[in-house]
């Protein structure tokens, strides 16, 4: 769920949404080498430059709080596709946070860390937890609570839509109700106001979404790309992966 309440005076947007962890994501791993000038390398994007990396613009945040310099080799084994609105980067600049403040000996504690992460993106203070929340404010604040506990179909159309592309789409609807806490975790309440947005700029999200109704419900992750449906029952999920993947074969599109 993502509902957009209010766009305010900083140009931020006030946000109620109800984020589910995945046993599923990137690998990240964390090589140290002994030098006095601290230092991060990353290897595992193609064509991302090193200071236009989020995992690169997290380690810069902690650089003024090292106590114990060294050069960190990070490799990532990027499973999640960017700009796929799953929080890839933002996952990935969480656990460089997490892991760099231990391993510079940084000693900064759970709030001044989620401080830091708040600098780098609304939903990055959210992969600080490692639990599924409502996130509300613009991500700063964060209760944990569990949404579903069934079976997630994740559809990837082979596009990158951009945070902000979505964001300052002048057909956005920024005046959302927030929900009561009684139906959080009521599955029809959960809308998602940048949908409306993404089905009308990508005629292939489109072209997808309706070919799915009304066999599944489909929803948005984030701003997209990616499409998801919840079941109950692995089998059923499995049922509808089959359709959805033959359907694409048939008119030649990619998933």
């Amino acid at each position: 769920m993502l509902r957009i309440l209010a766009q305010r005076s900083d140009g931020y947007h006030a946000l109620q949404s109800c984020f589910e962890v995945l046993p599923w994501g990137d690998e990240m791993t964390f090589f140290t080498e002994k030098s006095q000038q601290p230092s991060v390398t990353i290897c595992g994007f193609k064509t991302l430059a090193l200071t236009d990396n989020i995992i690169y613009r997290a380690a810069e945040l902690l650089k003024p709080f090292i106590q114990a310099p060294c050069v960190v080799h990070i490799k990532v084994n990027k499973k999640i596709p960017s700009g796929a609105g799953l929080g890839g980067g933002s996952s990935n600049a969480a656990a460089t946070l997490k892991t760099l403040n231990t391993l510079w000996k940084c000693r900064l504690d759970a709030t001044s860390l989620s401080a830091l992460a708040l600098k780098l993106g609304a939903d990055v203070p959210f992969f600080m937890t490692g639990q599924s929340a409502l996130v509300t404010g613009i991500g700063e604040h964060i209760r944990p609570m569990r949404f579903f506990s069934g079976y997630i179909l994740l559809l990837f159309p082979p596009l990158p839509i951009a945070t902000e592309t979505v964001f300052n789409h002048p057909g956005l609807k920024r005046n959302q109700t927030p929900l009561p806490e009684r139906l959080l975790r009521d599955s029809n309440f959960w809308i998602n106001d940048c949908l409306p947005v993404v089905l009308s700029e990508f005629k292939e999200i489109k072209k997808l979404f309706d070919c799915c109704y009304p066999a599944m419900r489909l929803r948005l992750s984030g701003t997209g790309s990616t499409l998801f449906a919840l079941f109950d029952d692995k089998q059923t999920a499995l049922k509808q992966q089959k359709m959805v993947s033959q359907y694409c074969r048939n008119r030649l599109l990619e998933i």
